[in-house]
């Protein structure tokens, strides 16, 4: 059964213009009658649970990217939210194996301490920050 999501009518022109751009992207999706879309299929990765979020949150960079009359842009952001919406979350249980894999692809990467929005992902903290922190000096 496809997601049917109901769309403002600012999300519906955005939906219009970037729907290739989508389908690009690996979601498959197509209008569903008045200011509504079906979303079939998403990019791997990506949990049943966060599909709506993430169609409007791709909607809402399309509307700022326009702005901006970036299509690069645009692509860049939709990219950068399906990474993170398929991304390991916290508390989320991984085998030894998987974590070592996943440090050495991390590592391999152009900008391993942050997140494709460019939040951090890894802090670095002095000794003494840390103790300081947990008021041992």
């Amino acid at each position: 059964m496809p997601l049917v999501l109901q769309l403002t009518s600012a999300q519906q022109i955005e939906y219009a213009r970037i729907a290739g751009e989508m389908e690009r992207s690996g979601f498959d999706t197509e209008p569903f009658g008045d200011r509504t879309v079906a979303v079939k299929a998403a990019p791997a990765g990506v949990g049943a649970g966060d599909v709506e979020k993430l169609v409007f949150e791709i909607l809402e960079i399309a509307e700022g990217e326009l702005r901006q009359a970036s299509l690069d842009g645009l692509r860049r952001g939709l990219a950068a939210s399906v990474a993170c919406r398929a991304a390991i979350k916290i508390n989320m249980r991984l085998e030894p194996e998987k974590i070592r894999w996943l440090i050495g692809a991390l590592a391999a990467t152009s900008c391993p301490m942050s997140c494709p929005h460019g939040r951090p992902i890894a802090l670095r903290y002095s000794t003494r920050d840390i103790l300081k922190s947990f008021h041992r000096i």
